[in-house]
């Protein structure tokens, strides 16, 4: 990729940017906050690059840090505004700029990873936290990777799932859907993916072994060494009944936004319950590690994942994006496009299942 008029400084290489962008800011909690508006193009520090952003993706931690909804966001975030006026936490798009010590990464690169404030033209993220793109996706693929491929990686890790029946809850939503690919990938014997009737032809794409319909069937009656749960909406002694003798269940998360601390107290006191008999729970935070995106982008450059991408919205229209979060209703993944400002393009028909929230 060419790329054209830069200039050097002692510290950092740039390209010539305008110096004013337009952003989604975010003043207060709550959805009715959430504006366009313009403002200064930040410069990358050391440790940093700059990146021309090219999409984001709205997930469900997009709209918890954005409504405030558990008091744990607010502890975290700030009890009266979110910490960042800028929303959005993962993103792709090409290198402007590069900070001082960073030498992993060329201008005009196209990258995807983690940062803070990628509903922008214009985002900073840690160069720690970004990896090169892989070719086989498209910036828009690659948008969509990060928080849901990187929970699904861990997920099938956790897992241990080679020559394993692994069975997906939630199989066509975010993390879901690349969670059936990595566990194929990963040697699963055989990989099943629940989802409602109408993706059952989504998740058969994936390359699952078997579509459990959750509306006409229940995949707790069968026994799997690996359930991976996307979902959080069964118990556990449903879960515990379909485990084989040293079978492993991923919670993969729960939104359960109640109380204080939302749905930690449930969480420990269900890790606590399974800490005796051979049958394991495992719950984790995500990590944001570099391997996760070099394995990301290793998997999509075999062809081994791909990114289903069900909807494409405006920067200026994101707040269709958290309503379709907060619905209950998202396939696959609902990306933000940072350079149209307005007009909806929607890719796939609403739903009226309520899927994962990915």
């Amino acid at each position: 990729m060419q790329c054209r008029h830069y200039e050097e400084t002692r510290d950092t290489v740039k390209q010539t940017t305008p110096n004013f962008m337009t952003a989604v800011v975010q003043g207060a909690y709550g959805l009715d906050a959430l504006a366009l508006s313009e403002r200064p193009v930040p410069s990358a520090g050391p440790g940093q690059i700059r990146i021309k952003v090219t999409a984001s993706s709205v997930n469900p931690m997009d709209w918890h840090l954005a409504t405030g909804t558990s008091g744990i966001v607010r502890l975290v975030e700030g009890f009266r505004r979110p910490k960042h006026e800028i929303p959005g936490r993962e993103a792709s798009g090409v290198v402007d700029q590069i900070g001082a010590g960073v030498t992993e990464f060329e201008l005009g690169q196209p990258v995807f990873g983690w940062l803070t404030g990628a509903f922008a033209e214009y985002a900073i993220a840690e160069a720690d936290h970004m990896w090169i793109a892989p070719a086989a996706m498209t910036g828009f693929e690659c948008a969509a990777l990060p928080i849901a491929g990187g929970a699904a990686l861990e997920a099938v890790e956790l897992g241990d799932v080679e020559g394993k029946r692994v069975v997906v809850n939630g199989a066509s939503g975010g993390v879901g859907h690349y969670a059936v690919q990595i566990a194929k990938a990963r040697g699963a014997s055989w990989v099943a993916g629940v989802s409602s009737s109408g993706n059952a032809e989504l998740v058969r794409s994936l390359g699952a072994d078997q579509v459990i319909a959750y509306d006409s069937e229940d995949f707790t009656s069968e026994r799997w060494d690996v359930v991976i749960d996307c979902i959080g909406n069964r118990s556990g002694s449903d879960i515990r009944r379909a485990l084989a003798g040293d079978g492993t269940w991923v919670v993969v998360g729960d939104h359960n936004n109640d109380g204080l601390v939302g749905p930690l107290p449930r969480l420990v006191a269900r890790l606590a319950r399974w800490r005796f008999g051979s049958r394991s729970c495992h719950w984790f935070v995500q990590g944001e590690e570099v391997r996760h995106l070099q394995e990301l982008a290793a998997l999509a450059e075999t062809g081994s994942i791909r990114s289903h991408v069900s909807d494409v919205v405006a920067l200026g229209d994101v707040r269709v994006g958290y309503d379709r979060i907060e619905s209950g209703r998202s396939v696959g993944k609902l990306l933000v496009d940072t350079e149209a400002t307005h007009d909806v393009q929607l890719l796939t028909d609403e739903r009226d299942e309520a899927e994962v929230r990915s």
